[in-house]
């Protein structure tokens, strides 16, 4: 015989893959009328666009570039210029870091107070095994 507890679990895993179904549905949705919007709107390359329809939405497009490169040739090009186009800056290193927690609790106890620790979302995920 079932829990009430595992009966209420089984409810619950079957309700979150219909609305996670349902959201998919509707984010594939979201993109298509997306899709539309830009080619009778077109974003720029670069910046925003914004106008204000006849039923009173405003609609706004957005347009991002990513940048990359290569850093080390990009630093050969600009070495004697005053405006870098390169930054340094330092980054955690989570791994490192769990490494010290983990193994080395001298050691983390010596530079916790410089560290500020927080909960994530708790990640579910439900999947139908049948």
């Amino acid at each position: 015989m079932t829990s009430n507890t595992e009966a209420e679990l089984e409810h619950l895993a079957e309700r979150w893959l219909t609305v996670k179904d349902a959201e998919r549905e509707a984010n594939a949705e979201r993109l298509r009328i997306e899709d539309k919007i830009l080619a009778l709107f077109p974003a720029k390359e670069e910046g925003s666009s914004s106008r204000t329809l006849a039923n009173g939405y405003k609609l706004k497009t957005i347009g991002k570039l990513s940048y990359k490169a290569d850093l080390e040739k990009l630093a050969k090009l600009t070495a004697d210029w005053e405006i870098k186009p390169i930054r340094l800056e330092p980054k955690l290193d989570e791994a490192v870091l769990k490494l010290l927690k983990a193994d080395q609790p001298a050691l983390w106890k010596y530079i916790a107070e410089a560290i500020t620790t927080k909960p994530l979302k708790t990640s579910v995920t439900i999947e139908e095994t049948e």
